[in-house]
């Protein structure tokens, strides 16, 4: 088969107006869309609905691990025939691995082209109204990274600070970490402490913040203002109160509340990184799931889809006895032969749990064709979600997950909740529900509702459900929270 062509397209700073008109037709016309973190959901809005998107964001400190995952997986897409578009925060070339995917992709012999975009280092001096020259203040202009190199065996940050402390305005990209090693290293090397320096954070996103300070103030302020990555330092006279321009009612202002992270349409791949992420609980009673493999770890997946009342088709030339065993009581469906695509049909999950990563893959990709959320054994790269550890008290769930990266240690957390919380939690939920409408009658700010829940805790209501007397509790809960005259 004739490989696809790859397009390493830069998305500019994350706003949708801002993508070049090149970087728009792309979208419209990719079959498959790998994308980075710093791409707002508005710019994959107009890909085609059957164009799979995958979410290729890096967490931190796997940056180098996963940069050979991730040129692994264009090479693979590409290779199937696809149009594959490489969607990266800013310039496609500019600090951003693609003269790497790029050589990856030319050493195999698929055909590439690069789509330049707006960097974050004029962009972000943009959003905060600084121009980076002047023709009385700045002659020249230029960007460095602040991140080190994982593997760097040398010196970090091993650059001629002498000659950049000699500019006359400085860029710092992926510099927040370093902030105070950068200022330090410059105004070691001459750069004058009171020279002007700001912080802009995500420019043109919901999130964007400025920081205004001088060189030798700027990280002690940054750290008081909770500024985090993705910023852009800017160092020079350009910085100043003078050529400060005031854009108050700039075109390109994100408005209050706009969501940051989010994927519009069908989602493929997964959201890195805790703070970005929500718990979401499938009720699967009745359910249609899919799940490849026979071996331990498709067993552990059948019998906790059981449990939630999933009915499960299993597809698997051999399976371990405890599978064979829930086949022959009828509890599973197994299909006694390799994987094939139709087997997804009408799946609303899918588990691709097999020895065999190829195999795996290949579930996944079929999977995303067809919209269907899928979960990759131990590859959470793959996954459109990770199951968590789950403690279940009758109407109250407590998940436990560390993104996959840890799971004996939610597996241990959930044994240690386990004993904790008895079955009289779920009990207190059960009743709690029955109080939530007269306490919505009454009009109770939510912020007392919450207090007089958490004074019930510290109360004997729990003594109550664990002998049996609900009834009591029932009265107590009513009395502790004013619904009894």
């Amino acid at each position: 088969m004739k490989p696809g062509k790859v397009y390493l397209v830069g998305a500019g700073p994350g706003h949708p107006d801002l993508l070049t008109v090149k970087a728009y037709r792309l979208i419209a016309q990719a079959d498959v869309i790998l994308y980075d973190r710093l791409v707002q959901e508005e710019c994959l809005a107009h890909a085609r609905p059957d164009c799979e998107r995958i979410y290729m964001g890096k967490a931190p400190g796997r940056h180098e691990s996963r940069q050979a995952e991730i040129n692994d997986l264009i090479a693979r897409k590409a290779l199937a025939g696809n149009t594959v578009v490489r969607l990266k925060g800013g310039d496609c070339l500019l600090f951003s691995r693609g003269g790497e995917e790029a050589e990856y992709l030319a050493g195999r012999g698929i055909p590439f082209e690069f789509v330049p975009g707006v960097t974050s280092a004029l962009a972000a001096p943009a959003a905060a109204g600084i121009p980076v020259t002047h023709r009385d203040l700045s002659a020249c202009f230029c960007v460095i990274t602040g991140h080190e190199r994982e593997d760097a065996s040398g010196r970090p940050l091993d650059l001629d600070w002498g000659a950049l402390a000699r500019m006359d305005t400085l860029a710092v990209l992926m510099g927040v970490k370093n902030l105070r090693r950068i200022a330090g290293l410059l105004m070691d090397h001459g750069k004058p402490g009171d020279t002007p320096a700001t912080l802009v954070q995500q420019a043109y996103w919901p999130g964007e913040r400025v920081l205004f300070s001088t060189l030798a103030g700027i990280a002690d302020e940054a750290e008081s203002a909770g500024i985090e990555p993705p910023a852009v330092l800017l160092v020079g006279s350009v910085v100043g109160a003078r050529t400060r321009l005031d854009q108050s009612d700039r075109d390109l202002k994100r408005r209050e509340g706009a969501r940051l992270g989010t994927r519009a349409g069908r989602r493929v791949g997964r959201l890195q990184g805790s703070a970005m992420l929500y718990p979401i609980h499938l009720a699967l009673e009745g359910n249609r799931v899919l799940v490849v493999g026979g071996g331990g770890v498709a067993e552990r997946r059948v019998e906790r889809l059981l449990k939630a009342g999933a009915r499960v088709c299993l597809v698997s030339p051999e399976v371990t006895d405890g599978l064979a065993g829930l086949r022959d009581k009828g509890a599973i469906e197994h299909r006694a032969r390799p994987f094939e695509p139709d087997d997804l049909e009408g799946a609303v999950l899918a588990f691709a749990a097999t020895d065999d990563p190829a195999v795996n893959h290949r579930v996944a990709d079929e999977a995303r064709r067809r919209g269907t959320l899928v979960n990759v054994a131990d590859d959470p790269l793959f996954c459109d979600f990770t199951l968590p550890a789950c403690v279940i008290r009758g109407a109250l769930v407590i998940s436990v997950a560390t993104n996959a990266r840890a799971p004996g240690l939610a597996a241990a957390l959930r044994r240690r909740l386990e004993a904790e919380y008895g079955p009289e939690w779920g009990t207190l939920t059960a009743l709690l529900s029955e109080t939530r409408p007269d306490l919505l009658k009454r009009g109770l700010p939510a912020a007392d509702i919450t207090a007089r829940i958490s004074g019930i805790l510290e109360s004997d209501v729990l003594e109550l459900l664990r002998s049996g007397d609900v009834p009591a509790a029932r009265v107590h809960l009513r009395r502790a929270l004013g619904l009894l005259d």
